[in-house]
């Protein structure tokens, strides 16, 4: 697992506050992006400038951040390298701060080149110490090789980023949508139409930028964030939380060369206390809802996870079991080693044969004939899926042997 970082986090959590603490520690994620969006644009706007900012970013994008993933390790780490890398007074201590923030970015979420870049654009930019910024990229690039796996982490990063000539990282491209091209099926893969019609006006912003020196380096990084959006839609809102970030200061010109208006002095004391707000309101939420929920709805609202857990419960020593991809992982954490599971979705290493085996069997693609013949190759005994669902296709010489809820055990 190259987000190793993030999952030894995740288990610290699980272990010391049972499956809640995932939920406080998505609090603190979203405590850390909120902290960063505010910190850049209160600094570069008045408030009600950075205000909107936020609001606009909870509106667009705060329906992503409901699960504890990795990915919210990288909007954190992003906007505080934002908040950091275009701040115009930087200097020695805020490269040395930068490098910091690299190196557990690194070890957070494969994403973490974008350090680099960010420090690139920033090094453009007319503010600021330029030796500092220099040094900031260059620890920053020093950071990247601190990590257990050294430069076959890069090697992997660059794999995913060009997705062929790699059966595999190609076939994840395909088969799972937060992979897909914007472009592809816009509505299915985003979380709400929002997202686009927020969205699509800050990229329309950020290019009408590119003709100005003084904000064409932002103007290029976020032309940047926006293909990558284009390219693969997961990117989206990095996209446009980084505009939102980065726009604020040529926002504020336009709107004091509007009114005639100049800003206030850059007073921050309001964002501290709306900080302190929502970290109080985070933790007494959590905490009233720890005590009145059971560790299970923390996984799922519905019966399902227990359901699950009790046909895992009941499955023999030994089985080698197929089980439908959303409960990959659960099964692994509820069954192993006494139970081996066939694949791992949250598992980067798998050969193009396997993860497509896994894929199409779960979509029931494969005929019960070809489906039986790859399931004795692996040795698999066992499989759990959902009883109604498309997978079951693939599974109809199989019998049912357990059932509980809408989940059914099957073996040959």
């Amino acid at each position: 697992m190259h987000e190793w970082l993030f999952g030894a986090v995740a288990a610290g959590l699980v272990r010391a506050l049972g499956v809640s603490g995932l939920a406080l520690g998505r609090a603190v994620a979203v405590l850390v992006l909120v902290g960063a969006l505010l910190r850049r644009t209160a600094r570069d706007a008045r408030p009600g400038v950075a205000a909107a900012s936020l609001a606009l970013a909870f509106i667009a994008f705060g329906a992503r951040w409901e699960s504890p993933r990795p990915v919210g390790m990288l909007l954190g780490a992003a906007l505080a390298a934002l908040a950091l890398a275009f701040d115009p007074a930087f200097s020695t201590r805020h490269a040395l701060a930068y490098a910091g923030l690299t190196l557990l970015w690194t070890n957070l979420h494969g994403s973490y080149p974008l350090a680099l870049v960010f420090a690139t654009a920033a090094l453009l930019e007319p503010t600021g110490d330029r030796r500092a910024r220099r040094l900031a990229l260059l620890l920053a690039l020093a950071a990247t090789f601190v990590n257990p796996y050294g430069v076959a982490l890069h090697d992997l990063v660059r794999r995913y980023l060009l997705g062929a000539p790699d059966d595999s990282v190609a076939l994840v491209h395909d088969r799972i949508r937060e992979w897909w091209p914007l472009w592809r099926s816009p509505l299915r893969v985003v979380s709400t139409p929002l997202e686009l019609l927020v969205g699509a006006p800050l990229a329309l912003l950020s290019l009408t930028l590119l003709g100005n020196p003084r904000w064409r380096p932002r103007a290029l990084l976020l032309s940047l964030l926006a293909l990558m959006a284009l390219r693969h839609n997961r990117h989206l809102q990095l996209f446009g939380l980084s505009a939102l970030s980065l726009l604020a200061a040529p926002a504020e010109v336009w709107i004091a060369r509007a009114s005639r208006v100049a800003r206030a002095s850059r007073s921050l004391r309001w964002t501290r206390g709306l900080l302190a707000l929502f970290a109080v309101v985070a933790s007494l939420s959590w905490s009233v809802a720890r005590s009145r929920r059971l560790d299970g709805a923390w996984v799922d609202p519905s019966s399902a996870d227990e359901d699950v857990a009790s046909l895992l419960a009941g499955t023999p020593p030994g089985a080698r079991m197929f089980v439908t991809l959303f409960f990959t992982g659960y099964a692994i954490e509820r069954a192993w080693p006494r139970v081996s599971v066939f694949f791992d979705t949250r598992n980067d290493c798998y050969p193009a044969e396997v993860l497509r085996a896994g894929f199409d069997l779960d979509a029931g693609r494969l005929a019960p004939d070809a489906a039986d013949a790859v399931l004795r190759r692996w040795g698999v005994t066992h499989a759990l899926i959902a009883c109604d669902s498309k997978a079951a296709r693939s599974f109809a010489r199989w019998r049912v042997e357990r059932r509980a809820g809408k989940y059914c055990v099957l073996t040959r």
